[in-house]
């Protein structure tokens, strides 16, 4: 049985992290396994670094469009590498709060 590194008080009720300050590799994979996206490739974590970087300098996680253009890959590629799509996979695993407007 595997350790648990996200413990359910740390999640919001759509499994986004409450504090962005607690996240951690480990966190992501873990996240990634609960969320059926992993194992994560080099591109999930082309994706996931960008985004975090972004919304750190920003305040707001990055469009599809921004993402796309900084890592050199195209929607298409990131929506098969987060099918859930990229506020509900690579937003939730960058540790970023769940956006407005989210459902």
């Amino acid at each position: 049985m595997t350790t648990r590194v996200v413990e359910p008080e740390q999640l919001d009720n759509d499994g986004f992290l409450n504090e962005i300050s607690s996240w951690n590799r480990e966190m992501a994979h873990e996240l990634a396994e609960r969320n059926d996206l992993g194992p994560l490739t080099a591109d999930h974590w082309k994706v996931i670094e960008f985004v975090r970087d972004y919304y750190q300098e920003h305040g707001e996680g990055p469009p599809i469009v921004r993402i796309g253009k900084d890592t050199g890959m195209s929607s298409t590629q990131i929506c098969t590498l987060f099918p859930c799509g990229v506020a509900r996979g690579a937003y939730r695993l960058a540790g970023l709060p769940r956006p407005s407007g989210c459902l």
